[in-house]
């Protein structure tokens, strides 16, 4: 078993709140990806299941077991850090080995846990070798594998691939994915990158100056944001907002009207949130509007196009096919999909007409 569960977790520094009351209940073989800005409570929360953070209030359970009291290395659980955390004077075989000696576990059966999986994760060749004498991918393997040979019931990640380059951090996030959906083990994952949140997690925390703003599976999280800050911020290129108003069954954007589709039930000012992939070329059945084209991005596959609708004041982001070309400061007329408008409040940032 790996289940965690986190009941109204909340945590103070002297007067000053940071987590105001997380609840979830994760799943035995579950991975759950932790998101959001910098300084919103993610490692906070995750120190706080490791047990390397007091709690101010609220319970943390694994394994049906309350562990707010129980030292980090009572807890069975395994963490990864950012910076790797290994010692350089030890090679990898000794690093990966270092907390089963420390349990006492005998020599036969760590060295068998050990290669079994070095093999796993393709190290076999450098358990003599230093880390200095490795990659920042292998290092990080090896950490890996230092937490995996523990055999523990949940594993913790803590911003483990922000130190690798762009295309190592795909290869890198991939292999976690694959290695924990073979080993079956509940999972914690702390990142402030949304694109890697959203291919690496079954279910999302959106973290938000310490409020879980909305707890879901990717595709909840980009298909129904609860909030202004949760549409914002999952989804790249980021959802445009424009202030509009609604009246008699229009919206009004900028010097443009356009119909108000039957699901934003609502009169008065509201921000518009459109993705950038819902825009179109015109089209038939599609309401057109006018772009005030500032900067073209042409990324093969996709086009960015940025600019201004108009009327309005907002900088927006429109994602075409890569084979549409346009020059830039140049009107441009695009269509928008109607039924895929979301519509916020502009005070509370919530989503309007949210079921």
């Amino acid at each position: 078993m790996g289940n965690v569960s986190i009941s109204d977790i909340k945590k103070s520094y002297g007067k000053v709140e940071v987590l105001h009351g997380i609840d979830i209940d994760i799943v035995d073989g579950e991975f759950v990806v932790i998101v959001g800005p910098s300084g919103c409570g993610k490692s906070t929360l995750l120190r706080m299941v490791a047990g390397l953070e007091a709690i101010t209030s609220g319970e943390i359970s694994i394994d049906d077991r309350i562990v707010n009291e129980i030292e980090p290395k009572d807890r069975n659980i395994a963490m990864v850090f950012q910076n790797y955390a290994l010692y350089p004077h030890m090679s990898v075989f000794d690093n990966m080995a270092y907390g089963l000696k420390l349990q006492k576990i005998n020599k036969a059966e760590i060295r068998r846990r050990v290669e079994e999986v070095a093999k796993t994760l393709q190290l076999e060749e450098f358990l003599k070798r230093k880390p200095r004498q490795l990659s920042g991918g292998q290092r990080q393997r090896v950490a890996m594998g230092r937490a995996i040979v523990r055999e523990p019931s949940v594993f913790l990640f803590d911003e483990p691939l922000s130190n690798l380059d762009a295309k190592l951090r795909v290869q890198m996030r991939l292999e976690i994915k694959k290695l924990q959906r073979r080993l079956g083990v509940t999972s914690l994952y702390v990142t402030h990158d949304q694109i890697e949140a959203m291919t690496m997690a079954d279910r999302l925390i959106v973290l938000n100056d310490g409020i879980a703003e909305q707890i879901g599976t990717p595709m909840e999280l980009y298909d129904d944001p609860a909030s202004q800050f949760v549409g914002g911020f999952i989804g790249s290129p980021s959802m445009n907002f424009v202030a509009v108003e609604l009246k008699d069954e229009t919206i009004h954007i900028g010097n443009t009207t356009i119909p108000c589709p039957d699901h934003l039930l609502h009169t008065g000012p509201a921000i518009l949130g459109v993705r950038p992939e819902h825009f179109k070329l015109p089209d038939s059945g599609l309401r057109e509007l006018t772009l005030n084209v500032d900067v073209v991005e042409q990324l093969g596959a996709d086009t960015l196009m940025h600019g201004r609708l108009a009327g309005c004041v907002e900088d927006v982001v429109v994602k075409l096919p890569g084979n549409v070309t346009i020059e830039n400061q140049s009107l441009m007329r695009i269509a928008v999909d109607l039924s895929k408008l979301l519509l916020f409040d502009p005070r509370t940032g919530k989503r309007l007409g949210r079921n």
